[in-house]
Protein backbone atom coordinates (compact mmCIF):
# COMPACT_ATOMS: atom_id res chain seq x y z
CA UNK A 1 0.00 0.00 0.00
CA UNK A 2 1.29 3.43 -0.95
CA UNK A 3 1.14 6.18 1.66
CA UNK A 4 0.09 9.63 0.50
CA UNK A 5 -0.69 12.68 2.58
CA UNK A 6 -4.47 13.18 2.41
CA UNK A 7 -4.41 16.15 -0.01
CA UNK A 8 -2.07 14.24 -2.33
CA UNK A 9 -4.24 11.12 -2.12
CA UNK A 10 -7.31 13.20 -3.07
CA UNK A 11 -5.42 14.70 -6.01
CA UNK A 12 -4.28 11.28 -7.25
CA UNK A 13 -7.83 9.92 -6.87
CA UNK A 14 -9.23 12.91 -8.78
CA UNK A 15 -6.88 12.26 -11.70
CA UNK A 16 -7.72 8.53 -11.63
CA UNK A 17 -11.37 9.39 -12.28
CA UNK A 18 -10.43 10.84 -15.67
CA UNK A 19 -10.79 8.53 -18.67
CA UNK A 20 -7.66 6.57 -19.64
CA UNK A 21 -5.80 7.70 -16.51
CA UNK A 22 -4.57 4.81 -14.41
CA UNK A 23 -2.91 4.89 -10.98
CA UNK A 24 0.65 5.46 -12.24
CA UNK A 25 -0.31 8.26 -14.61
CA UNK A 26 -2.48 9.84 -11.91
CA UNK A 27 0.49 9.78 -9.54
CA UNK A 28 2.79 11.33 -12.18
CA UNK A 29 0.27 14.09 -12.89
CA UNK A 30 -0.23 14.81 -9.20
CA UNK A 31 3.49 15.11 -8.55
CA UNK A 32 3.87 17.29 -11.65
CA UNK A 33 1.19 19.65 -10.31
CA UNK A 34 2.90 19.79 -6.92
CA UNK A 35 6.26 20.67 -8.51
CA UNK A 36 4.83 23.25 -10.93
CA UNK A 37 4.99 26.95 -10.13
CA UNK A 38 1.95 28.07 -8.17
CA UNK A 39 0.97 30.50 -10.94
CA UNK A 40 0.77 27.65 -13.50
CA UNK A 41 -1.33 25.54 -11.14
CA UNK A 42 -3.69 28.45 -10.52
CA UNK A 43 -4.02 29.05 -14.29
CA UNK A 44 -4.80 25.35 -14.79
CA UNK A 45 -7.40 25.37 -12.01
CA UNK A 46 -8.96 28.56 -13.39
CA UNK A 47 -9.13 27.06 -16.89
CA UNK A 48 -11.07 24.10 -15.47
CA UNK A 49 -13.45 26.37 -13.57
CA UNK A 50 -13.95 28.64 -16.60
CA UNK A 51 -14.74 25.68 -18.88
CA UNK A 52 -17.36 24.37 -16.45
CA UNK A 53 -18.89 27.82 -15.96
CA UNK A 54 -18.86 29.04 -19.56
CA UNK A 55 -19.44 26.00 -21.78
CA UNK A 56 -22.80 24.33 -22.39
CA UNK A 57 -24.28 22.09 -25.07
CA UNK A 58 -25.55 23.79 -28.21
CA UNK A 59 -29.33 23.44 -28.36
CA UNK A 60 -29.11 22.33 -32.00
CA UNK A 61 -26.07 20.05 -32.32
CA UNK A 62 -25.09 19.40 -28.67
CA UNK A 63 -21.45 20.37 -29.22
CA UNK A 64 -19.90 22.39 -26.38
CA UNK A 65 -20.20 26.13 -26.93
CA UNK A 66 -20.15 29.51 -25.23
CA UNK A 67 -22.96 30.78 -27.47
CA UNK A 68 -26.27 29.15 -28.33
CA UNK A 69 -26.57 28.16 -31.07
CA UNK A 70 -22.89 27.46 -31.64
CA UNK A 71 -20.87 29.18 -34.39
CA UNK A 72 -21.08 26.10 -36.62
CA UNK A 73 -24.88 25.92 -36.42
CA UNK A 74 -25.16 29.69 -37.03
CA UNK A 75 -22.85 29.68 -40.05
CA UNK A 76 -24.98 30.43 -43.15
CA UNK A 77 -22.31 28.85 -45.39
CA UNK A 78 -23.01 25.42 -43.88
CA UNK A 79 -25.15 22.92 -45.79
CA UNK A 80 -28.07 22.07 -43.45
CA UNK A 81 -29.04 19.10 -45.65
CA UNK A 82 -25.87 17.24 -44.61
CA UNK A 83 -25.54 16.17 -40.97
CA UNK A 84 -22.55 14.30 -39.59
CA UNK A 85 -23.41 12.28 -36.48
CA UNK A 86 -20.43 11.96 -34.14
CA UNK A 87 -19.94 10.41 -30.73
CA UNK A 88 -17.98 13.15 -28.96
CA UNK A 89 -17.18 16.86 -29.31
CA UNK A 90 -13.55 15.90 -30.00
CA UNK A 91 -14.80 14.26 -33.22
CA UNK A 92 -16.18 17.62 -34.39
CA UNK A 93 -12.76 19.17 -33.79
CA UNK A 94 -11.02 16.42 -35.77
CA UNK A 95 -13.39 16.75 -38.73
CA UNK A 96 -13.30 20.56 -38.67
CA UNK A 97 -9.50 20.48 -38.72
CA UNK A 98 -9.62 18.75 -42.12
CA UNK A 99 -11.47 21.72 -43.63
CA UNK A 100 -13.36 19.31 -45.90
CA UNK A 101 -16.80 19.03 -44.25
CA UNK A 102 -19.26 21.89 -44.70
CA UNK A 103 -22.44 20.45 -43.23
CA UNK A 104 -23.78 20.43 -39.69
CA UNK A 105 -23.21 18.03 -36.80
CA UNK A 106 -25.15 16.07 -34.24
CA UNK A 107 -23.03 15.17 -31.21
CA UNK A 108 -24.32 12.12 -29.33
CA UNK A 109 -22.12 12.80 -26.26
CA UNK A 110 -21.25 9.09 -26.17
CA UNK A 111 -21.51 5.90 -28.17
CA UNK A 112 -24.76 4.18 -29.06
CA UNK A 113 -25.19 0.76 -27.53
CA UNK A 114 -27.10 -1.90 -29.48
Amino acid sequence: MIYYAKPLARLVEAFERLPTIGPKTAQRLAFHILRAPREEVEEFAQALLDAIAQLRPCSQCFNFTEEDPCPICRDPRRDPSVICVVAEPKDVVAIENTGEFHGLYHVLQGLLSP
